[in-house]
């Protein structure tokens, strides 16, 4: 039987759950400005005639401070290509569909009656359809068909539309398995998790042994993401910091002022800004909420007629000439590790300020024979899908992973930029 409502609010604060209440920390007026940065790193990341980001419109109407014409824009972008996607019958993932429900949410827009193109879809029927393909992957195979991290989306996308949603996929101590890639733990995983779930419990109509079930999940993750602290204030990685940050702001139940400093994560967030860590608009996206104290799930309920328009886009100062730059000598490296059908090494030189992919651009134009290679654009930018002919297939559980030396890069092909006599290495792995 459903609980009451103060039935369930007893329950919640009996066994302790997130919602009722929560602490966060946030910019301040001095800071104000590093936090401007990156809202102008999203705006002029802003191209019409390309993809459309849902994050960062996301983002984006998260903020206090708006650039109006820019986010209207963005919003019939959005609902264009989510049209032509569906009538033409083109690839939507579940993650990628809850993230346009998300986004066009916090616009004030219904992303029931989404209207363009002279078609109209909904796009949470679909949200609900691609969900239930999930869910029946999971129970038919052990994995959805995505990964966990957009079955955290579709929660959160799903709950704040006050759709009914089964998050038993996601309950239980398989969090530990909610991994992507290399890893065997994703804070970006459990953070939209732990959001989703929390979701979930506010919206009540939940019996007391489902609060239970799910306090006991959420207890688990959130102390899978403290874990991962780093004394610099990081959690997990500076990319993953914001996520974190917004599942840590919804369960202050969960931990206390001894497990999770605050003030110290935000300050190593801030720190990262002018080191240009957020420079690519995706991972500005994933920051920008919780520099405000804010998350994914203020996205239902936002006053779109009270927005202030008083952010104009700065251009930005123009890149040094290429002949007053350095050059620098990198080591690159590709590696078979699956099949051990090749593994080659050359040297390039390339200017100071280059990134991973002009390394093997500059390698493929030494020796196209062994150094060719294929890369397809994704939200994060470009992400290398072949070398010498060996192609990462999801479908195999593979990928082309990159490295420092022996270390494993946060950062994609087009973001990181390699220091002089640094090795590089591409290597063709398992996920």
């Amino acid at each position: 039987m459903a609980l009451g409502g103060t039935l369930l609010a007893a329950v919640l604060l009996a066994l302790g759950l997130p919602g009722l209440r929560s602490e966060t920390c946030s910019v301040d007026q001095a800071e104000k400005p590093q936090l401007t940065s990156l809202l102008e790193v999203m705006l002029r990341s802003w191209n019409a005639s390309a993809t459309p980001n849902p994050s960062i419109l996301l983002a984006l109407r998260l903020a206090t401070d708006h650039n109006l014409a820019v986010e209207k824009t963005m919003v019939l972008r959005l609902k264009e290509y989510a049209v032509q996607q569906v009538v033409n019958n083109q690839t939507f993932s579940s993650g990628l569909v809850a993230l346009y429900v998300l986004a066009l949410q916090a616009s004030c827009e219904n992303p029931r009656n989404v209207t363009a193109l002279n078609s109209n879809i909904d796009l949470v029927k679909i949200l609900k359809e691609k969900y239930q393909e999930e869910l029946r992957n999971i129970e038919e195979h052990g994995r959805p068909l995505s990964n966990y991290f957009q079955i955290g989306l579709d929660i959160i996308a799903l709950c704040l539309q006050d759709a009914p949603v089964n998050v038993s996929s996601v309950l239980g101590t398989g969090g530990v398995n909610m991994g992507h890639g290399h890893q065997e733990f994703s804070v970006d995983t459990a953070a939209v998790v732990v959001l989703g779930l929390t979701c979930v419990v506010r919206r009540g109509n939940l019996t007391p042994e489902e609060v239970e079930t799910i306090t006991l999940t959420l207890r688990f993750l959130v102390q899978k993401i403290l874990d991962q602290s780093q004394s610099n204030g990081e959690i997990g990685n500076i990319y993953s910091t914001g996520l974190a940050m917004q599942a840590l702001f919804v369960s202050e139940q969960h931990c206390n002022s001894s497990q999770w400093d605050c003030n110290k994560t935000l300050a190593a967030a801030l720190r990262a800004i002018p080191e240009g860590k957020f420079n690519n608009p995706m991972a500005a996206s994933q920051i920008t909420p919780s520099l405000e104290g804010r998350t994914y799930l203020n996205a239902k309920g936002l006053n779109c007629s009270a927005d202030q328009d008083n952010l104009p886009i700065i251009s930005t100062p123009a890149p040094p000439p290429i002949s007053n730059l350095s050059e620098i000598t990198v080591g690159y490296r590709i590696i078979d590790g699956l099949n051990n059908t090749f593994d080659i090494s050359i040297s390039v030189t390339v200017t100071n300020g280059s990134t991973f992919l002009d390394v093997m651009k500059k390698a493929q134009g030494v020796d196209p024979q062994n150094f060719r290679f294929e890369v397809q654009q994704s939200s994060w930018g470009p992400y290398v899908v072949a070398i010498n002919g060996l192609i990462a297939r999801n479908s195999e559980r593979t990928y082309w992973q990159l490295l420092s030396g022996t270390t494993p890069l946060d950062q994609g092909v087009g973001d990181y930029k390699p220091s002089d006599g640094e090795h590089l290495v591409a290597r063709f792995t398992t996920w």
